[in-house]
Protein backbone atom coordinates (compact mmCIF):
# COMPACT_ATOMS: atom_id res chain seq x y z
CA UNK A 1 0.00 0.00 0.00
CA UNK A 2 1.77 3.18 -1.07
CA UNK A 3 0.42 6.44 0.37
CA UNK A 4 3.22 8.33 -0.10
CA UNK A 5 2.95 9.46 -3.39
CA UNK A 6 -0.47 10.62 -3.50
CA UNK A 7 -0.12 12.63 -0.23
CA UNK A 8 -0.69 16.15 -0.85
CA UNK A 9 -2.01 19.12 0.78
CA UNK A 10 -5.87 19.55 1.14
CA UNK A 11 -6.37 15.76 0.39
CA UNK A 12 -8.21 14.05 2.75
CA UNK A 13 -6.88 9.77 2.15
CA UNK A 14 -9.04 6.90 4.47
CA UNK A 15 -7.38 3.83 4.68
CA UNK A 16 -9.84 1.17 5.54
CA UNK A 17 -9.23 -1.87 6.82
CA UNK A 18 -10.31 -4.45 9.15
CA UNK A 19 -7.87 -3.64 12.08
CA UNK A 20 -8.00 0.27 11.27
CA UNK A 21 -4.36 -0.06 8.88
CA UNK A 22 -2.52 -0.93 12.14
CA UNK A 23 0.72 -1.89 10.79
CA UNK A 24 0.54 0.28 7.18
CA UNK A 25 0.17 3.41 9.41
CA UNK A 26 3.00 2.44 11.30
CA UNK A 27 5.00 2.13 8.40
CA UNK A 28 3.36 5.78 7.10
CA UNK A 29 4.38 7.08 10.37
CA UNK A 30 8.21 6.32 10.06
CA UNK A 31 8.34 7.22 6.65
CA UNK A 32 6.93 10.08 7.59
CA UNK A 33 8.50 11.46 10.43
CA UNK A 34 12.14 10.72 8.33
CA UNK A 35 10.99 13.45 5.94
CA UNK A 36 9.71 15.76 8.76
CA UNK A 37 7.03 16.43 11.39
CA UNK A 38 4.23 14.65 11.98
CA UNK A 39 1.08 14.91 13.94
CA UNK A 40 -0.60 11.58 15.02
CA UNK A 41 -4.00 11.54 17.01
CA UNK A 42 -5.10 8.53 18.16
CA UNK A 43 -8.49 7.70 18.40
CA UNK A 44 -8.12 3.81 18.93
CA UNK A 45 -5.01 3.20 21.13
CA UNK A 46 -3.33 2.08 18.07
CA UNK A 47 -0.17 4.23 17.80
CA UNK A 48 2.61 1.84 18.72
CA UNK A 49 5.71 4.20 19.17
CA UNK A 50 7.91 1.22 19.62
CA UNK A 51 7.35 -0.25 16.61
CA UNK A 52 8.12 2.78 14.75
CA UNK A 53 11.31 3.20 16.64
CA UNK A 54 11.55 -0.37 15.32
CA UNK A 55 11.13 0.50 11.56
CA UNK A 56 13.20 3.82 11.96
CA UNK A 57 15.99 2.02 12.99
CA UNK A 58 15.94 -0.10 9.74
CA UNK A 59 16.05 3.51 7.97
CA UNK A 60 18.72 5.79 9.77
CA UNK A 61 21.07 5.74 12.87
CA UNK A 62 19.68 8.74 14.23
CA UNK A 63 16.41 7.81 15.66
CA UNK A 64 15.69 10.51 17.83
CA UNK A 65 15.97 13.07 15.22
CA UNK A 66 12.94 11.44 13.38
CA UNK A 67 11.08 10.58 16.52
CA UNK A 68 11.35 14.10 18.14
CA UNK A 69 9.42 14.72 14.45
CA UNK A 70 6.20 12.48 16.03
CA UNK A 71 3.81 14.39 17.66
CA UNK A 72 1.13 12.12 18.84
CA UNK A 73 -2.12 12.69 21.39
CA UNK A 74 -5.14 10.15 22.33
CA UNK A 75 -8.36 10.68 22.40
CA UNK A 76 -10.39 8.12 24.83
CA UNK A 77 -13.69 9.14 23.76
CA UNK A 78 -15.49 11.25 20.99
CA UNK A 79 -15.83 14.19 22.84
CA UNK A 80 -12.56 14.26 23.64
CA UNK A 81 -11.51 13.16 19.59
CA UNK A 82 -13.54 16.35 18.84
CA UNK A 83 -12.03 18.58 21.45
CA UNK A 84 -8.27 17.30 20.26
CA UNK A 85 -8.97 18.46 16.31
CA UNK A 86 -10.41 21.27 17.52
CA UNK A 87 -7.74 22.36 19.59
CA UNK A 88 -4.45 21.02 17.09
CA UNK A 89 -3.06 24.04 15.37
CA UNK A 90 -2.95 24.34 11.38
CA UNK A 91 0.94 23.45 10.53
CA UNK A 92 2.69 22.88 7.28
CA UNK A 93 2.86 19.24 7.86
CA UNK A 94 0.76 16.01 7.98
CA UNK A 95 -1.86 14.98 10.36
CA UNK A 96 -2.61 11.08 10.85
CA UNK A 97 -5.61 10.00 12.56
CA UNK A 98 -5.68 6.70 14.14
CA UNK A 99 -8.87 5.00 13.94
CA UNK A 100 -10.79 7.58 13.92
CA UNK A 101 -14.40 6.55 14.98
CA UNK A 102 -13.25 3.51 17.41
CA UNK A 103 -15.05 6.42 19.91
CA UNK A 104 -17.34 6.86 17.98
CA UNK A 105 -18.85 3.31 17.64
CA UNK A 106 -19.68 3.59 21.78
CA UNK A 107 -23.30 2.47 21.90
CA UNK A 108 -23.06 4.70 25.45
CA UNK A 109 -23.27 7.80 23.20
CA UNK A 110 -26.16 8.25 21.52
CA UNK A 111 -26.26 8.28 17.24
CA UNK A 112 -27.41 11.38 17.43
CA UNK A 113 -24.60 12.39 19.55
CA UNK A 114 -22.11 10.89 17.62
CA UNK A 115 -23.14 12.21 14.24
CA UNK A 116 -23.23 15.36 15.46
CA UNK A 117 -19.42 15.14 16.84
CA UNK A 118 -18.79 13.45 14.16
CA UNK A 119 -19.64 16.33 12.01
CA UNK A 120 -17.59 19.00 13.88
CA UNK A 121 -14.47 16.71 13.97
CA UNK A 122 -15.20 16.20 10.06
CA UNK A 123 -14.84 20.23 9.61
CA UNK A 124 -12.07 20.13 11.83
CA UNK A 125 -10.06 17.65 9.35
CA UNK A 126 -11.06 19.85 6.43
CA UNK A 127 -9.43 22.75 8.15
CA UNK A 128 -5.76 20.83 8.94
CA UNK A 129 -6.46 19.55 5.44
CA UNK A 130 -6.08 22.96 4.32
CA UNK A 131 -2.09 23.30 5.40
CA UNK A 132 -1.16 19.55 5.10
CA UNK A 133 -2.23 16.30 3.78
CA UNK A 134 -4.82 14.18 6.57
CA UNK A 135 -4.84 10.63 6.55
CA UNK A 136 -7.71 8.70 8.34
CA UNK A 137 -7.49 5.18 9.03
CA UNK A 138 -11.35 3.65 9.92
CA UNK A 139 -12.30 0.07 10.78
CA UNK A 140 -15.88 -1.24 10.34
CA UNK A 141 -18.22 -0.68 13.00
CA UNK A 142 -19.17 -3.38 15.59
CA UNK A 143 -22.68 -2.63 15.06
CA UNK A 144 -24.49 -1.94 11.67
CA UNK A 145 -26.26 0.97 13.13
CA UNK A 146 -23.10 3.06 13.29
CA UNK A 147 -22.29 2.00 9.71
CA UNK A 148 -23.16 5.96 8.57
CA UNK A 149 -20.52 6.92 10.06
CA UNK A 150 -18.54 5.17 7.70
CA UNK A 151 -20.19 6.61 4.80
CA UNK A 152 -20.03 10.29 6.43
CA UNK A 153 -15.73 10.36 6.17
CA UNK A 154 -15.49 8.32 3.68
CA UNK A 155 -18.03 10.60 1.73
CA UNK A 156 -15.67 13.60 2.72
CA UNK A 157 -12.33 11.75 1.81
CA UNK A 158 -10.61 12.50 -1.34
CA UNK A 159 -9.39 8.75 -2.01
CA UNK A 160 -10.86 5.83 0.13
CA UNK A 161 -8.26 3.03 -0.19
CA UNK A 162 -10.06 -0.12 0.99
CA UNK A 163 -7.73 -3.29 2.26
CA UNK A 164 -9.27 -6.47 2.15
CA UNK A 165 -8.57 -9.35 4.29
CA UNK A 166 -6.96 -11.85 2.72
CA UNK A 167 -9.24 -15.48 3.07
CA UNK A 168 -7.90 -18.08 4.12
CA UNK A 169 -7.84 -21.13 2.74
CA UNK A 170 -8.50 -24.74 5.03
CA UNK A 171 -5.01 -26.61 4.59
CA UNK A 172 -4.64 -29.85 6.10
CA UNK A 173 -1.50 -29.82 8.32
CA UNK A 174 1.03 -32.92 7.42
CA UNK A 175 1.21 -35.58 9.60
CA UNK A 176 4.17 -36.56 9.18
Amino acid sequence: MEILPVLKIGKLIVLYTPDAARTESMVLIAELGLRGAVTIMDGGNRYRPYQVAKLLRTKTVDISTAANRLFSRRAFTCYEMNTLLSSTPSLNQPYLILDLLNTFYDDHVPAYEADRLLKSCLSQIQRLGLSGPVVVTLAPPLAEERGFLLEQVCRQADEVIIKEVPICQPTQPALF
